[in-house]
């Protein structure tokens, strides 16, 4: 385990859900569930945010008002435990003692966890792609998904939203025409690697929309 020193208290004050194992294994699984951006790993695995009672819960068909209030609060607090989880792993892979991640906290976390299975330093031309595809990202995730406004850090509230995100599934109607956002839990290959590759895009598009509506559900806004 690595040492903060003087500042490992207030990186888990800032953290206090935090949990560096999840964070590990969440890392592990999203990062496996792609071959490069927006290609699937026809080998990753699923990963299930919420417990088994939630969704025993959510699959009741009588649901009471407290029912659908226990699922709304149970999820929020997955998904801030998730998130709290995943920033102090990678915080401690870099050596970020805040819990608040800068753009070189996370280029570095990226480059060595995400891209570094690509050979890349071997691949001058590449490393140039990559470094704007993660500022794109850090970027997005700072200011959760608006276009202006952010600290130019990924904070606690930041992550949940990008958890909130990946485990939001697009709905369509029966012409294939956008209905809005599902929520189950689940987050499978095919959907992170759409997410991410949204992630990576410098416009405006429909993951940006749903860091900003799980930004704003998390913190009661909307």
């Amino acid at each position: 385990m690595q040492n903060f020193g003087g500042s490992r208290t207030s990186i888990l004050e800032e953290l206090p859900k935090g949990n560096s194992e999840l964070g590990q294994a969440f890392a592990m699984v999203i990062n496996d569930m792609v071959t490069q951006s927006g290609i699937t790993n026809p080998r990753g695995e699923e990963f299930d945010v919420v417990s088994k009672k939630w969704r025993e819960l959510a699959g009741k068909s009588d649901k009471t008002p407290e029912d659908l209030e226990k699922l709304d609060n149970t999820f929020k607090d997955n998904v801030n435990e998730l998130a709290q989880s995943y920033l102090l792993y990678i915080a401690r892979q870099v050596g970020n003692t805040t819990g608040k991640l800068t753009y070189e906290d996370y280029e570095k976390y990226m480059f060595k966890y995400r891209f570094g299975h690509y050979d890349i330093e071997n691949k001058p031309e590449y490393i140039n792609k990559v470094k704007v595809m993660i500022k794109t990202a850090f970027n997005k995730l700072a200011s959760h998904g608006e276009e202006s406004g952010g600290d130019d850090l990924i904070d606690k509230f930041d992550m949940a939203s990008f958890v909130y995100a990946i485990s939001t599934k697009v709905q369509h109607d029966e012409k294939n025409g956008f209905q809005g956002f599902a929520i189950d839990g689940i987050i499978t290959p095919l959907n992170y690697s759409v997410d991410e590759s949204n992630l990576f895009k410098p416009e405006d598009n429909l993951f940006s929309l749903k860091l900003r509506i799980g930004y704003k559900v998390l913190n009661n806004l909307l």
